[in-house]
């Protein structure tokens, strides 16, 4: 049999496929197997045939032979997930349906019949995970709702295997210290000198407003200066959309500054601020015009955790960090690892305004604090 002859069954196998006569195709394409024919191409339409007659251990053995060829055949992986799914494998069978919906670029143009094929697999890769949820809630459920204690790290177990959170990693741009705790979001409850600063929210925010009512300048939040490629990942460096008005600026006061903000001043000075160098502390009033966004970034050392006092929130503004979505509360700190993927938005028509501030990460003992520091002072100095 020629190569054209070979050609042209399969043309004829795939009609027949097509027509609904899957015993037609399937006759067809052994003949051609029998004949010591091996493409994916001729395996993978024989896993179909075999598929649509039902017989599902022939459909995945021919699917398989297929993958052999072409390992990433969308169609192919349909087939398994198709058949593991009516021999009872459910795990199988959804491990299957989303390798083949990986395989398929963005925006790819298909053919109607892969589009629904595709659509299929999508739609009962969430009937599985639906079900996977369902099992998991009758056999574990009443251990999360029935704890006596906090169950967040059980519930975050779960949601990973559900696929319903991710591991976000810290990914910071210059130094990684080793060994501390991966924390999204750390608890205000360790910190007691979070008390003495939301008491002093409202002096804050006055001062905050009178800047906003005298029109002080807000600098861009990024600044490129040149002397380092410039790669804007956010696409805001010199943009004032993300101001700032430093108290402290890479470890050196701002007088004048302060002088228009003596309370937040006063009240900074007897925080446990991170003192290293040329790099902190940063003591700044944040602000966020309307509509704008910060993409999603990270920060440069991952000792410290960035510290939020919202002062001015109007709705529609929101703050992510790795699986965390929160909207700020006016008066209530909360605290960050920025080194873990973040983003923050402004869709509303006004400015949103923080008081932000760096504290060191608990965990760190004094000399590693001195080390740190003193590691930033040598990078700096070379």
């Amino acid at each position: 049999m020629t190569d054209t002859q070979g050609t042209d069954l399969l043309h004829q196998a795939i009609a027949a496929l097509q027509r609904g006569i899957p015993g037609q195709a399937r006759a067809i394409l052994e003949s051609l197997t029998d004949q010591g024919a091996d493409t994916a191409a001729i395996w993978g339409v024989l896993a179909l045939a075999c598929r649509d007659q039902e017989d599902m251990q022939a459909a995945l053995k021919a699917a398989e032979r297929s993958l052999s060829h072409e390992p990433r055949n969308p169609r192919a992986l349909v087939v398994k997930g198709d058949a593991y799914f009516v021999l009872g494998d459910r795990q199988a069978s959804a491990a299957f349906y989303r390798e083949a919906l990986k395989q398929l670029p963005a925006q790819a143009q298909m053919a109607a019949d892969m589009t629904a094929e595709m659509e299929r697999a999508r739609a009962r890769v969430e009937t599985l995970a639906n079900d996977f949820a369902d099992h998991l809630s009758r056999n574990i459920g009443s251990l999360i709702e029935n704890a006596q204690e906090d169950t967040t790290r059980m519930k975050h177990t779960r949601d990973l295997l559900l696929g319903k959170r991710r591991i976000f990693y810290p990914e910071p741009k210059q130094i990684f210290f080793s060994g501390l705790p991966l924390v999204e979001f750390a608890d205000p409850k360790d910190f007691d000198w979070i008390p003495f600063v939301e008491e002093a929210f409202e002096d804050i925010r006055s001062e905050a407003q009178d800047l906003l009512t005298a029109q002080a300048e807000f600098g861009a939040y990024l600044t490129a200066d040149g002397s380092r490629p410039a790669y804007d990942m956010h696409g805001l460096k010199n943009s004032e959309d993300w101001g700032a008005f430093y108290l402290w600026n890479n470890g050196e006061p701002v007088g004048e500054n302060q002088a228009r903000c003596p309370r937040t001043t006063a009240l900074m000075q007897n925080v446990p601020l991170v003192f290293s160098g040329k790099r902190c502390p940063n003591v700044l009033f944040s602000r966020l015009k309307p509509g704008s966004q910060i993409p999603p970034h990270h920060g440069m050392i991952n000792t410290r955790l960035i510290c939020h006092l919202p002062l001015i929130v109007p709705e529609r503004c929101g703050f992510r960090v790795g699986n965390d979505i929160r909207e700020w509360v006016p008066g209530k700190v909360w605290l960050f690892d920025d080194t873990i993927e973040h983003e923050a938005w402004n869709n509303s028509n006004e400015d949103r305004i923080l008081l932000i501030f760096e504290v060191w990460k608990p965990g760190l003992s004094d000399s590693e604090k001195d080390f740190v520091t003193r590691l930033l002072q040598a990078v700096d100095a070379y």
